[in-house]
Formats: C-alpha cells, structure tokens, sequence
C-alpha cells in the first residue's frame, strides 16, 4: 500500500521541453531498484527543481546513483518522489506528444503532468529518501586520477564475459593510461585491458 503526503498545501508549477524531459527521466529509471523487494523510496525517481533553473531527477538502487538535470522553461518544484512504475507513465505520455512543452503541477501530494492537451495524474509517495547525493556526488578528498573517458559500449561486453550477476572489477591506473579489468576467473582466466579515449574539452 503506497503512503501519500499530507500537506496539501504545496502548490508548484514547472515547464520543460519535451525531448529533454524523456532523456532525463529514461536515464534515471535505470538506476531505480527494480528488485522484488525494493523500497518505495529506492523503486522511483526524486524530481525537484533547483534554485538556478533546472529540474533535477534523482534515483539509486543502493548500488549505483544517478542524478540529472534539464532546463526549466519557468517555475518550481518542490522535492517530489514519483514511483517507477508512474515515472514510466510518464515517459509514455510525453513521447506520444513530441515537440511541446510539458507541465508539472503539483498541488498537495498529486502532481499532473500536462502535454499537448492530454494529461496524467499521480500520488507523490512519503518515503524517506536518500539525501546523501550531494555528499557522494560531490567527495572533494577523493583521490584525483584526472578525468578517464571510455567507450561504454566496449566496456558492456566485459558484462557478457563476465556473465549475469558476476562483478566486473574496474582499476585505474591513471590519466592516458590503460584501464586494467578484472574478469571472474570461471572455466577460462581473462586478462583484459580497457584503452581510454582521446577527447577535448
């Protein structure tokens, strides 16, 4: 049974673009936990708009954490958890209706999402949400390797070497330099080497 807020009186209103918005919200959904047994608050995504004009989507599965932002064409909104199976809802919603704008307004705990004249509402769960974020995104004594960039499309076929469920451990050994990964040993012993790619700032 999904527990709502009680204050009624939050009253927000929010607009971003379309296309932004399914980025976001698609990218967030992967890092919610889909277990069987997962908490209200880990199986949905936080939305809240930020005091410098963005709307900032926010979801873990305890394992990994994801945080995003798009633009704010005008507006606020207060810290709001959405279920994954309502953020989806969503996503529907605002693919089917490309090129406009869409609105959140939240009135109390029912937040509806509004997009070329269709429109969606859904409960804000009351669970306690992780406010670690900022101090797990944000770590300044973490050991600075500089910046690494890799292809992640090369990095998932160590996932299918490695098999389902199986670690793959990832060791870096400094900027420019090889990535060293680390392969569980089943009925053959890996040794493997991720390349990092060139950019520009």
């Amino acid at each position: 049974m999904t527990t709502v807020l009680e204050n009624k009186s939050v009253t927000d209103s929010v607009e971003v673009e379309n296309a932004a918005l399914v980025e976001l919200l698609e990218g967030a959904i992967t890092h919610a936990d889909k277990g069987a047994n997962a908490l209200h608050a880990l199986n949905s995504v936080q939305l809240e708009s930020a005091g410098a004009g963005y709307l900032v989507a926010r979801a873990t599965d305890r394992y990994r954490l994801i945080e995003g932002k798009i633009e704010v064409e005008h507006g606020q909104l207060s810290p709001s958890l959405i279920s994954l199976e309502d953020t989806k809802r969503v996503i529907a919603l605002v693919k089917g209706n490309k090129l406009s704008r869409v609105t959140f307004n939240r009135i109390g705990d029912l937040i509806t999402v509004s997009v070329s004249g269709s429109s969606i509402t859904v409960q804000i769960l009351d669970a306690n949400y992780p406010k670690t974020f900022d101090d797990l995104l944000n770590k300044s004594e973490r050991e600075q390797l500089g910046e690494i960039a890799f292809n992640p499309a090369l990095f998932a076929d160590y996932g299918k070497i490695a098999g389902k469920g199986n670690p793959v451990r990832v060791e870096f050994t400094g900027k420019g330099k090889p990535i060293i990964i680390h392969l569980p040993v089943t009925k053959v012993e890996w040794r493997a080497l991720l390349m990092p790619m060139r950019y520009q700032d």
